[in-house]
Parts: structure tokens; sequence; C-alpha cells
């Protein structure tokens, strides 16, 4: 599953994210997430795909910046 796939299950199924809202252009305030919401949610991405978000490099505003940055981590740990 790619990273984007599994925040957008992860905000529909955990966080009741209307799936219709959920688009890689959505910014995370515009899904309802609150700086909680999301610490929330980085650490199931971190959990997912086995590596760690450093907290300099969590400024990201929409879906598709997050995922773009989980994409990133995870070819850096695997290469």
């Amino acid at each position: 599953m790619t990273p984007y796939a599994f925040m957008a299950e992860v905000l529909s199924e955990k966080y009741d994210v209307d799936r219709e809202a959920i688009s890689p252009e959505a910014t995370l305030t515009e899904l309802g997430l609150d700086s909680l919401t999301i610490a929330e949610l980085l650490f199931d991405v971190e959990d997912e795909f086995g590596i760690e978000v450093p907290e300099e490099r969590a400024t990201f505003q929409t879906l598709a910046e997050a995922a773009a940055l989980v994409d990133e981590l995870v070819q850096a740990k695997e290469g």
C-alpha cells in the first residue's frame, strides 16, 4: 500500500474523515485535523512503514506533501 493510500484509509476509518473530502491537494486542516490528530497520524504512518519522521521535516500542508515525505523516508531506509 502506498503512503497516500494508507493515510487516506486511516483518515477515513480511524478519524472519520469523509472519503469524498480526501484528495492529494486537501490540507490536513481542511480535513478537520488538529495538531494532536496529525501527530497520531504520523505515529500510525511510522509504525506502518517502519520509519521515523523527524520533527523538523513534519512541516507538510497537504496529503500529497505528507505522502511524498513518507515515500522519501522509506526509500532512504531501503536504499
